[in-house]
């Protein structure tokens, strides 16, 4: 087992602050009463897959050595998508071997089973930025080699197409290449920062599903990173999945306030009612007991915390909502995509 030091240096290759530390939020939040016991048994007995999430917290103070389940009982999550740097991963390896007994990384689709069977924690290799091409295709098989299954076309503006700011600059010819290359590999598109034309095209291009696993809808929230509906209905229509986002600025209704859970649901709820429920998800893109390091990204107490999905998963049940369709928003979904693309 390696010391508190080593572990804190290698959380750090990829992630931020500590583990499992210091926020003193217990599994069932602030409001654990209200809470019904379908909603437990969804969590023990499901499979919940968090779009874009990464093992540190922001306010810890200090790191404790990893041990089998606790990330599920903490959170219910069972899967992420662990977001890192290329230059990152091979320290993101040796966490994933000396922590063996509780993490997995998921290279195959039998991968994700035999986590889930195991009990241990599923990390699928994701990056948004900080890589480079070097205008060519050919990195990304080495990349794929060492980990990395999902990788974002564009945070800002680069040399495969626009980022968020860009709504009509589309998807260079090397962005083309990259997104068929990406589909022989097998690895997962997305297009969450990516502007509309760029994501438009991407998902025309793609033979595979794609994602944007964390974003949410502009009809609702007037933010640059959101997604017009034409986006929503063409990243659906790849058999992808949109993870909503749990960040205040892109889901609050009301710019002279900061966001609730009910605004970020009324997200969800949107989301459904435009592309159907087999084609959303939920994303934390955040440390693992919510934080971030902008206080002003979150305000919502039930939002910020190891509970915030089972908070989330009450609000949408108190609206109506089947088990079967909570199972599929909270991992179902992003799981059936992963399973379309990883293996043939």
């Amino acid at each position: 087992m390696p010391t508190r030091a080593n572990f804190l240096r290698l959380l750090g290759l990829g992630i931020a602050g500590g583990f499992l530390g210091g926020r003193g939020t217990d599994i069932c939040g602030s409001v654990g009463e209200g809470r019904t016991d379908e909603v437990e048994d969804i969590f023990s007995t499901s499979v919940i897959f968090d779009g874009v999430v990464n093992l540190g917290t922001e306010r810890g103070k200090g790191v404790q050595p990893l041990g089998k389940g606790e990330i599920k009982k903490l959170t219910g999550l069972d899967l992420g998508n662990f977001n890192l740097r290329v230059s990152s991963m091979a320290g993101v390896n040796r966490m994933c071997g000396e922590h063996a007994e509780s993490l997995m990384k998921i290279e195959r689709a039998r991968d994700i089973a035999e986590a889930l069977k195991t009990g241990r924690y599923g990390l699928l290799y994701y990056t948004q930025q900080g890589f480079d091409l070097r205008g060519s295709v050919e990195r990304l098989s080495e990349w794929k080699d060492e980990g990395l299954r999902s990788l974002q076309l564009t945070y800002n503006d680069n040399e495969l197409g626009g980022g968020a700011g860009s709504d009509d600059r589309g998807l260079s010819a090397l962005g083309k290449r990259v997104v068929a290359e990406m589909n022989r590999l097998r690895m997962v598109v997305d297009v969450s920062h990516s502007g509309r034309r760029t994501t438009l095209d991407a998902a025309a291009a793609s033979a595979s599903p794609i994602t944007a696993n964390h974003a949410n809808a502009l009809a609702l929230t007037d933010h640059r990173r959101n997604k017009t509906d034409e986006e929503l209905k063409a990243i659906a229509a790849t058999g992808g999945v949109v993870g909503v986002t749990n960040i205040n600025r892109f889901f609050l209704r009301d710019p002279r306030r900061p966001g609730t859970i009910d605004d970020f649901v009324s997200h969800v709820e949107y989301v459904v009612e435009k592309i159907g429920i087999d084609h959303v998800g939920i994303s934390s893109d955040s440390h693992i007991d919510g934080s971030h390091r902008y206080d002003c990204d979150y305000s919502d107490s039930l939002m910020v915390s190891f509970a915030r999905w089972r908070h989330v998963a009450r609000r949408l049940m108190d609206r109506g909502y089947k088990r079967e369709h909570l199972q599929k928003i909270l991992g179902l979904n992003f799981k059936r995509v992963y399973e379309t693309v990883l293996d043939p």
